[in-house]
């Protein structure tokens, strides 16, 4: 019990120092460590997704042309991005 509330507490810790940076995002706790993840549509081709360093992490997309389109996989917390080949995004997520 000790252990997860320490790992909460880094979390809402990291959460925090992300949004001073203005970088906002979900925060998640688990008990190997804490990833915060945000993703967002920069235009009708493109989304943009940010996590912090330590899993792999992905950008991907759904297009109007029925395919999925996806960034390269990163581990350093850093921005990726996913465009669609044709067509407009439908959906866009971010895969761990």
């Amino acid at each position: 019990m000790r252990m997860r509330i320490a790992t909460l507490v880094g979390a809402v810790t990291l959460s925090g120092a992300l949004a001073g940076l203005g970088l906002t995002g979900t925060a998640q706790a688990a008990e190997s460590g804490a990833l915060a993840c945000s993703t967002t549509k920069t235009s009708s081709k493109t989304a943009r997704g940010w996590c912090s360093a330590g899993s792999a992490w992905r950008v991907g997309v759904k297009c109007t042309d029925g395919k999925h389109y996806y960034s390269g996989w990163e581990t350093d917390a850093r921005y990726q991005y996913a465009t669609c080949g044709r067509g407009t995004i439908t959906h866009y997520w971010i895969d761990r």
